[in-house]
């Protein structure tokens, strides 16, 4: 409500009296008046209109800091109240076991990577061995074919030689059939012309040239019989050099059915060598290695436990040498940067709230007035309470706690923006606006442009600073560079 200068005058008068009455005759008496006043500060806002509803201040997001780990605390550098940013340190377990958890991992992962590297050089060995061995046998196998081939020739000849001595033999045996049977003719031939010689039917000649016929006949026979014995000898050898080829030739063909026999071998182990399930299960034993180091390195950074938010230490339930364990909060972080309001709504109103609204907040508690956001509306009805509405307030001086109480009060978009001041600081003189801003322990009086006033609230638009402190009581005993005192 407006002071008037009506109602000015008349507080002066009766201030006057009293003091006239009041006092020794001190002609300064008025000028060193003190006048008590209770003040409020000039807010930057906007004014809500219609109903007021109220809701209880809650963080913009809460955190109950759990202990992944079972621990001893050794380290607690933050205490109820401190600000603390996102990836801060909030308290430190002890950690030599981890750290030798660690340590441990990291060898056996460095045993594991050895052990491939091992295999690896294995397989590649045994790959080329085994290649090896295939070009070896390969060339065995080619080796023993050439000996076989040239055992079959040995055979072939050796065959041949036989065939050849026995047909010498058979023709030596003609041979000696025919002179023996020649001699037996020419021996005959010589009785007979022995009989007529020495019947002198035959001249000497003649008996000398029968005679002759029998030598003759004779030494061919005798040369048949040694050609005969000299065949059967080579047929004998022939026969012995047919004997040592067939041998060769058996022998040859072991040797390549040996060599063959070799080559299969060689190629099934090179099939084998190619197999790297040896070296895969090294390289998985080498990943499960490294897996236990990841999890033993997860443990030990787990030992440390960082703030996932910027926020403000609301509950410390852990001290320095007492553990702590998964099954219960050792801390809430709660982000008062921005905080959250939730009022009802009801049916008839609900459906002219939208997302991004602009409201007044105004907290009594901590004289603070500001404005808010929309930030969501539910559809659903909370049990016969309204239609709950969340109200997202910046709050970047901290002056809105957790649990004060705010009213909301929803703007017009073409609302203005001004200070905000009880209509009470508001004095009234000759159709102007003015207020009185404390300066110490006086008062200026300040002419301002009231742009609209709703219930107990007045905006101004000119003449007046965000944070300024003004009076707002007892304007009627206060004019320009009066001396106050503060009551509240």
């Amino acid at each position: 409500m407006k002071i008037t200068k009506l109602e000015t005058t008349l507080a002066a008068v009766l201030l006057g009296t009293a003091m006239l009455s009041g006092c020794s005759g001190s002609g300064n008496a008025a000028q060193d008046m003190v006048v008590p006043v209770k003040v409020s500060q000039a807010q930057e806002g906007i004014i809500g209109e219609g109903e007021i509803y109220t809701g209880v201040v809650t963080p913009s997001e809460t955190v109950n800091i759990v202990s992944k780990l079972a621990g001893k605390v050794v380290e607690l550098p933050v205490d109820v109240g401190s600000e603390v940013r996102k990836g801060q340190v909030l308290f430190k377990l002890e950690d030599n076991d981890l750290r030798n958890n660690l340590a441990k991992a990291k060898a056996a992962a460095s045993a594991s990577a050895a052990a491939v590297s091992t295999a690896e050089a294995s397989h590649e060995s045994s790959l080329v061995s085994a290649a090896s061995g295939v070009v070896s046998s390969k060339n065995g196998v080619i080796s023993s074919q050439s000996a076989i081939n040239q055992a079959q020739g040995g055979l072939n000849q050796a065959k041949t030689a036989v065939k050849q001595a026995k047909n010498g033999l058979s023709s030596a045996a003609n041979t000696v059939k025919q002179t023996a049977q020649a001699l037996a003719d020419a021996q005959k031939a010589l009785t007979r012309t022995q009989a007529l010689f020495n019947d002198s039917a035959v001249p000497q000649a003649q008996l000398e040239q029968a005679q002759t016929a029998v030598v003759s006949a004779q030494t061919a026979y005798d040369n048949a019989v040694n050609a005969k014995a000299n065949a059967e000898n080579q047929l004998d050898a022939a026969q012995k050099a047919l004997d040592t080829a067939e041998q060769a030739y058996k022998v040859a063909t072991s040797s390549y059915e040996n060599a063959s026999d070799g080559y299969s071998n060689a190629q099934r182990q090179l099939e084998v060598s190619h197999n790297t399930a040896t070296i895969e299960a090294n390289r998985e034993a080498f990943k499960q290695a490294q897996l236990n180091v990841s999890i033993a390195q997860d443990a030990l950074d787990d030992s440390v436990i960082t703030s996932p938010i910027d926020g403000i230490v609301g509950t410390k339930n852990t001290e320095i040498g007492e553990m702590v364990s998964a099954s219960s909060p050792a801390m809430v972080i709660a982000d008062l940067s921005t905080v959250n309001t939730l009022i009802y709504v009801p049916a008839e109103q609900i459906n002219k709230v939208k997302t991004g609204d602009k409201v007044q907040v105004r907290v009594t508690a901590s004289d603070l007035i500001t404005t808010g956001t929309v930030k969501s509306v539910s559809p659903l009805d909370s049990s016969g309470k309204g239609y709950p509405v969340k109200i997202s307030v910046a709050n970047p001086d901290m002056q809105l706690k957790s649990g004060m109480l705010a009213d909301i009060s929803f703007v017009n978009n073409d609302a203005q923006q001004g200070m905000i001041v009880p209509s009470g600081a508001l004095l009234e003189e000759d159709a102007k606006s003015y207020v009185f801003v404390v300066n110490g322990d006086h008062v200026a009086r300040k002419e301002v442009t009231v742009a609209s006033e709703s219930g107990s609230q007045a905006l101004i638009t000119s003449g007046l600073e965000k944070g300024e402190t003004i009076a707002v009581n007892n304007l009627a005993l206060l004019s320009d560079n009066s001396a106050i005192k503060i009551t509240q």
